[in-house]
């Protein structure tokens, strides 16, 4: 870009107020643009029939599905939409290298925002498992992860 001499400011109270202008500009731009910081754990989308989600029938608890993360925040976020069938009731289990991290009752969502445990560490590699027991009925309990995010 030229500029020519008689088009430069003569004082820096021009400076100034161009600084604050384009300051302004990128506040305004922040404040529009998605937060993709948190894009850390994508999920694939999930199978929407209910008889193909993981699941079990037993009565102790049973792995139902695995995955590994990073660890690139403190606490993590995980939402699990559960059901049951055959009028069973059971209990859903969220556990981190192999420490109970939260528990809910199957046929309402589990949606939990907690710290990791302490024995993993900004930039470990950890595994996140879903175990369920059906604690009543003839029927099965399914869970199906929906949401997996690191958060401060």
């Amino acid at each position: 870009m030229t500029v020519r001499l008689d088009q430069l400011p003569r004082d820096l109270s021009w400076l100034a107020r161009r600084l604050h202008e384009v300051v302004d500009d990128i506040a305004q731009i922040r404040a529009h643009t998605p937060d993709t910081a948190a894009a850390d754990a994508l999920l694939a989308p999930a199978d929407t029939d209910i008889t193909r989600w993981p699941q079990t029938a037993g009565t102790t608890y049973t792995t139902i599905s695995r995955c590994y993360n990073i660890a690139w925040k403190p606490r993590l976020r995980i939402l699990v939409a559960t059901t049951t069938s055959g009028g069973s009731t059971g209990t859903i289990r969220v556990s981190i290298n192999g420490t109970p991290w939260a528990t809910g009752n199957a046929g309402a969502a589990l949606d939990t925002t907690a710290a990791l445990p302490p024995t993993v560490a900004i930039g470990d590699q950890y595994q996140i498992t879903v175990e369920a027991v059906r604690t009543s009925g003839a029927g099965s309990v399914y869970a199906q992860v929906q949401l997996i995010r690191a958060v401060d």
